[in-house]
């Protein structure tokens, strides 16, 4: 294993994280309850989110300017 500095002109591609069929499921739970489910925005803050936690706020940001 050599150290320090990796040769020019390679690079480290990096995976994007996906989020589990479960947190998807959870995500749409939410938004069901807040009656939020069908609305397009939403659907789509669940099919791009990268974690459970970025979708949840997302949602959260819907649901205020619905609301309030």
């Amino acid at each position: 294993m050599k150290r320090g500095r990796p040769a020019l002109g390679t690079s480290k591609e990096f995976i994007a994280k996906c989020i589990s069929k479960q947190e998807k499921k959870d995500l749409k739970t939410l938004a069901d309850d807040f009656r939020l489910l069908e609305r397009e925005d939403v659907q789509e803050i669940i099919e791009n989110s990268k974690s459970y936690a970025e979708g949840q706020q997302k949602i959260m940001r819907v649901v205020t300017s619905a609301y309030m």
